[in-house]
């Protein structure tokens, strides 16, 4: 069985780029971990598996004879980055990652089932103020008929 990621948690990136995975997330991660880009504008992590599953998908999704498909399947691909956790349970981010991410110190590290994703702090109480709607929360519910 998976481990499922979960929950959000609330680090700083120090300047070395080293930010410390939540304890909660490093079985599901494992000892090596893949940091890649999002089209939100934050990073992903995952569990080597999990990224090997992640590209396979990609592979099978996405058509490369074209130069779109390509392009999209490098965008996924060429910018991640693989690191492996330290003995405090860090790992560090490189800086063109941190950047893509509008990453300088304060973050929030989010369980997203069999990936986390870590977003800017700002940028993430931007992106998600309307979460605390309870009525646009039930429109969502309801336009993706969710059986909850």
């Amino acid at each position: 069985m998976a481990l499922s990621m979960f929950g959000e948690f609330f680090h700083n990136v120090d300047a070395k780029g080293r930010l410390s995975v939540p304890a909660k997330f490093r079985d599901a991660l494992g000892s090596t971990v893949v940091i890649g880009i999002d089209p939100d504008g934050c990073l992903r992590l995952y569990s080597a598996e999990n990224y090997d599953k992640f590209v396979e998908k990609l592979q099978e999704e996405i058509d490369t004879s074209t130069p779109k498909g390509r392009k999209i399947f490098m965008y996924f691909t060429a910018k991640a980055s693989t690191c492996d956790l330290d003995s405090q349970g860090r790992i560090i981010i490189p800086p063109s990652l941190r950047d893509h991410a509008g990453i300088t110190k304060e973050v929030v590290v989010v369980g997203n089932g069999s990936k986390a994703m870590v977003w800017d702090r700002k940028k993430y109480e931007e992106v998600f103020a309307d979460m605390d709607d309870d009525a646009f929360v039930s429109d969502l519910i309801e336009q993706y008929n969710l059986k909850i």
